[in-house]
């Protein structure tokens, strides 16, 4: 099955990564018929709110440029900074969004990385699973704005904690047996992506019969 005509996915990477991550999902994507775009940004540079309003000045812009409708697809710290983006607008053309690993809860490898590292990378101490974290404290900007979101697991994660990727509205989640920093190059999460893209579910479930009678 191929995308809908003229609709566009924006792939985001997380902390420390680029657009090569997110190569294997485009692949894949162009090959449906997907147009797809990168958004890049220094992620070790600079607060979660700095990228988030430069990802809210393009989203508004690509809003515009995009009637027929457009998709996100984010890895990691990337769903936080499209989190933080959406609690200052509403897009009309966004469709659905799929986040790999993305840590809602905080993360526990940022907590304990912040106090050598954070000096160097301001968003590691916002990535905090500490209850008093700054993503402890966004809003669930997804569910204000009745936004249709997927959640992908990565079930060897030594960054974020079983669940902790969780968030309130989800309308399907999905686990994938591998690592936080490559969960964008499994071939099963390459699957998940395009399912959730073209019918808003992970999994292809099957239909019950109907009853005879």
């Amino acid at each position: 099955m191929s995308a809908p005509q003229n609709e566009t996915v924006v792939l985001i990477h997380g902390l420390g990564g680029s657009r090569f991550d997110m190569w294997p999902i485009a692949r894949r994507l162009r090959r449906l018929s997907f147009t797809v775009e990168y958004w890049g940004y220094r992620s070790f540079a600079n607060r979660i709110e700095t990228h988030a309003e430069r990802l809210a000045v393009f989203l508004v812009d690509l809003d515009r440029r995009k009637p027929n409708g457009f998709h996100l697809v984010t890895h990691s710290m990337g769903g936080i900074i499209a989190r933080a983006a959406f609690a200052q607008f509403s897009l009309t053309n966004l469709k659905r969004v799929v986040m790999l690993a993305p840590p809602h809860q905080g993360s526990h490898a940022a907590r304990k990385l912040a106090p050598y590292f954070g000096w160097l990378t301001p968003s590691l101490l916002q990535l905090s699973d500490d209850e008093n974290s700054f993503v402890n404290g966004l809003p669930n900007s997804f569910r204000q704005n009745n936004l249709e979101f997927g959640i992908i697991e990565s079930t060897k994660d030594r960054v974020i904690r079983p669940g902790f990727v969780e968030l309130d509205g989800c309308a399907d989640i999905a686990s994938v047996v591998g690592q936080h920093g490559i969960l964008t190059w499994y071939s099963r999460t390459l699957t998940l992506v395009e399912n959730f893209l073209l019918h808003g579910k992970f999994e292809k479930r099957l239909e019950p019969k109907q009853s005879s009678s």
